[in-house]
């Protein structure tokens, strides 16, 4: 059972990103500062370890602007885990690809 407190995937609809579990921390203390994300926390609570969590296309949004912002604090004491900077990466991609469907 101790490997599966290592780590939580984040399923997105170009796939899953999984997170180490600090990483999972280091984002979870960076989302107290931001007030739309409760219910990412939230989701990110419920789903622990066991199951993926999932996101609406409004969290993913949040999420994605608050990755932004982190990659780009410089001054920040704690910089972002590579793993958390793929999950940017991904939700950029996964946002597109739904913009453009709805262009469509």
């Amino acid at each position: 059972m101790p490997e599966r407190l290592d780590r939580v995937t984040v399923a997105l609809n170009r796939g899953n990103v999984v997170l180490t579990w600090a990483s999972r921390q280091a984002l979870m203390r960076r989302l107290q500062h931001v007030q739309e994300s409760a219910r990412i926390r939230v989701a990110f609570e419920a789903a622990g370890a066991s199951r993926p969590v999932e996101l609406t296309g409004g969290q993913r949004t949040t999420l994605r602007l608050t990755l932004e912002g982190w990659s780009l604090d410089l001054d920040e004491l704690e910089a972002m885990p590579q793993d958390v900077f793929a999950l940017r990466d991904a939700l950029i991609a996964d946002l597109h690809d739904e913009a453009d469907a709805a262009a469509r």
